[in-house]
């Protein structure tokens, strides 16, 4: 009898830190409503003229997220994703668009869970703007550049018409040199430079797992001799 509740006692001492490790490391589940900001700054440089489909990026929180006074996700959390659309501007239409997809949100200390969210609204990166409500970003247009090239084109070639006395055939002959010179090159490239500002709405909700503050304790802290 006696031996049976010593090797009972002995396995309820061996088994108890492990149930409380992983209990631990489990910890208490929170969840973060949809429609929830996240601020953060993208960590390299994309651009539609060498990135491609697929790629992937990465951003660093700016400001922590709160729930009841609590801080749920740190400044310094990562957000992975990828680049799940990319279009480079066209030769005589169109622009460079990109759409970046977060992926999973990496907490500084490792803990990692997949998230869903959309761009709002970019801050930082010269004349590009979301579009529409998947959180497109749409690069600038070229359309006045064009316009430009070739109404100088024309203007340049006005100039040595007269000069040879048939000015509306040079107008015709620099406004021609002046569009094929255009359609022979793309359009300017959609770039998001190094430190871009992202601002994402969760699209879902997110469960995160807090580990315990018993995680921070030696499990053999509170046995009893050691």
């Amino acid at each position: 009898m006696v031996k049976s509740v010593s090797l009972a006692i002995l396995l309820t001492v061996s088994v108890a830190p492990f149930v409380q490790a992983q209990s631990a490391v489990r910890g208490e589940q929170v969840t973060i409503p949809a429609s929830t900001l996240l601020h953060c700054r993208i960590s390299q440089t994309l651009t539609t003229k060498l990135n491609y489909q697929n790629d992937p990026f990465t951003a660093n929180v700016l400001e922590p997220v709160m729930i009841g006074g609590r801080e749920v996700i740190p400044v310094g959390a990562t957000i992975e994703g990828r680049i799940a659309r990319l279009e480079r501007p066209g030769r005589v239409m169109g622009v460079g668009q990109m759409l970046l997809s977060p992926e999973r949100l990496t907490f500084p200390d490792g803990r990692s869970f997949p998230m869903s969210a959309t761009l709002m609204s970019v801050n930082g990166a010269e004349n590009a703007k979301v579009v529409d409500g998947e959180g497109t970003l749409k690069g600038p247009s070229s359309r006045h550049a064009e316009m430009g090239e070739i109404a100088g084109g024309a203007a340049v070639g006005t100039i040595i018409g007269i000069i040879a006395y048939h000015p509306l055939i040079g107008m015709a002959l620099g406004g021609t040199a002046g569009f094929v010179d255009r359609v022979r090159r793309r359009g300017k490239d959609l770039s998001i430079p190094t430190g871009t500002q992202l601002n994402y709405q969760l699209s879902r909700a997110l469960d995160i797992y807090h580990r315990s503050e018993r995680a921070s304790t030696p499990a053999c802290a509170n046995r009893p001799g050691l």
